[in-house]
């Protein structure tokens, strides 16, 4: 039994192609560590499990979504940066 099956033509397996991740924005990220409540902890796992995402994904979600009062923004361009050496006399 074990002769048939080495007198055969070599099988090579077919290997699947990789699966490409979602391209996403570069964007820099910063570690941040809050405190939450058992119960809070809890719910945002499961949300975040339920909607496929990750638990910090889910949180930057909420901060878009949620907190649209306060807006930072810089538009004096880079020509409106003080300049450092005019201070020094």
């Amino acid at each position: 039994m074990t002769d048939e099956l080495q007198d055969g033509p070599p099988t090579r397996t077919r290997r699947r192609s990789a699966v490409k991740t979602a391209q996403r924005p570069a964007a820099s990220k910063v570690k941040s560590t809050i405190h939450l409540s058992v119960e809070a902890s809890q719910r945002l796992s499961v949300h975040a499990t339920m909607l496929g995402v990750d638990r910090s994904e889910l949180v930057e979600q909420l901060i878009r979504e949620n907190l649209r009062r306060f807006v930072v923004s810089d538009r004096g361009g880079p020509s409106a940066a003080p300049d450092p050496a005019a201070g020094e006399e």
